[in-house]
């Protein structure tokens, strides 16, 4: 039998509980303690970031390769590696597509 963290399934009461809640009530009227979150959760969406923070250093690392545009010689090294893989992947699916139509023609010479 699977066991969830008792958090999530606390969270998950929670939602359905609110959910209820929102559909049960004919109009939703936020509590003081909603429209808090609600801020709170604004603020944090104005500062939000993916990934972990740069340092200034890395910052200016970065910021000059796109001045001089060693990122963009960086950045086509790897598309043509993706390039080269594709043309072999697709020069084997050429190969087992050429063998394919022999079998077909050399089953057909049967008949």
């Amino acid at each position: 039998m699977r066991r969830f963290p008792k958090r999530s399934v606390t969270v998950s009461f929670l939602a359905i509980s609110q959910v209820i809640k929102i559909m049960t009530s004919q109009q939703y009227q936020p509590t003081t303690e909603d429209l808090k979150r609600w801020e709170r959760l604004d603020e944090l969406g104005m500062t939000a970031m993916c990934g972990t923070p740069m340092s200034d250093e890395e910052y200016e690392h970065r910021l000059q390769s796109v001045i001089d545009g060693s990122c963009f010689t960086k950045y086509l090294d790897k598309i043509l590696k993706q390039k080269q893989e594709l043309q072999d992947k697709l020069a084997g699916i050429e190969q087992t597509e050429q063998m394919l139509r022999a079998k077909i023609a050399e089953s057909q010479a049967k008949k």
